[in-house]
């Protein structure tokens, strides 16, 4: 019998597991989702290739909803870690603007130019960014949200909860993860430990579900309806673990794989928008009347 090494998992089956691209249906979803997302950038991007940072990879592209300052989701993108640009996944940035929400679309330096720890202080400096250059850059800086997707999604949750344990919330009204890994241990033990290479300290203070302390702003956790047990539980354990200090709220995308996950948020009147507009703009909204 082949050894379990993580709940009932063999190491093949925990790759598998952790294997996003296993067919033909999920490539070709992946390469929809690029292609899309690099047409809408071209197309409606106010400002593409702003600099946040002193490192050539630290840059993002900004959708500026019309008229005053308003909200802003900032967003970081996928590719585990190790590829990915502005354009990777940011084709949901028209349906923001359509709600008057603005949209950035960060990247940061991969692995393996950088470690785990330093991309999180990369996404980190983004967001401090966006915040301290609001007025530049045309919006809200007490109406944001920090957003991620797979990797970036483990980026995003990191980002939230380094800034909620020094208490740097000020703004960041919501957030919202979609298909990712927030904790970083069985990962260690799949085919991921060679690129990723976390030491056991790092696989620890890298897993923000295992590094949440304080009290975090509303939570809305995605992920898709076919992906693996493992992004299910993962997702399920991280929403488990918000919900006890804060609301939260777990949506199941039907039938989408890890890629097409996205294809409801790209219009306008997907439920998750409920999630997002109650909280970017229509409590603030009422707050301030």
């Amino acid at each position: 019998m082949t050894e379990t090494i993580y709940l009932d998992y063999t190491r093949e089956e925990l790759d598998a597991q952790y294997t996003n691209v296993k067919n033909d249906a999920d490539a070709v979803t992946q390469k929809r989702l690029q292609a899309h997302s690099g047409e809408v950038a071209e197309r409606i991007a106010t400002e593409r290739a702003l600099s946040y940072g002193d490192h050539p990879s630290n840059r993002f592209d900004l959708y500026r909803a019309n008229g005053a300052p308003g909200p802003v989701i900032v967003f970081t993108h996928g590719g585990q870690w190790q590829r990915g640009s502005t354009t990777s996944s940011c084709g949901w940035a028209e349906a923001a603007l359509t709600h008057g929400i603005s949209f950035v679309a960060g990247t940061f330096p991969m692995i393996p130019e950088v470690g785990l720890p330093e991309m999180v202080d990369h996404a980190t400096a983004l967001v401090r960014h966006v915040r301290a250059n609001a007025e530049t850059l045309g919006v809200d800086p007490n109406r944001i949200c920090i957003a991620g997707h797979s990797s970036g999604a483990h980026l995003a949750a990191a980002v939230l909860v380094k800034l909620a344990n020094k208490s740097d919330l000020d703004g960041i009204v919501c957030g919202m993860t979609v298909s990712g890994n927030y904790d970083m241990r069985p990962l260690m033990l799949s085919y991921r430990l060679e690129f990723m290479q976390l030491s056991d300290a790092e696989t620890i203070s890298m897993s923000p579900l295992l590094t949440l302390d304080k009290p975090m702003p509303p939570m809305q956790v995605a992920y898709g309806g076919t992906e693996s047990d493992e992004f299910k539980r993962q997702a399920s354990a991280w929403h488990a673990a918000l919900a006890e200090r804060g609301e939260a709220k777990l949506v199941s995308v039907p039938d989408a794989n890890h890629f097409n996950v996205f294809l409801g948020l790209e219009d306008p009147a997907a439920p998750p928008w409920d999630f997002l507009t109650a909280h970017l703009t229509k409590r603030n909204a009422h707050a301030t009347e």
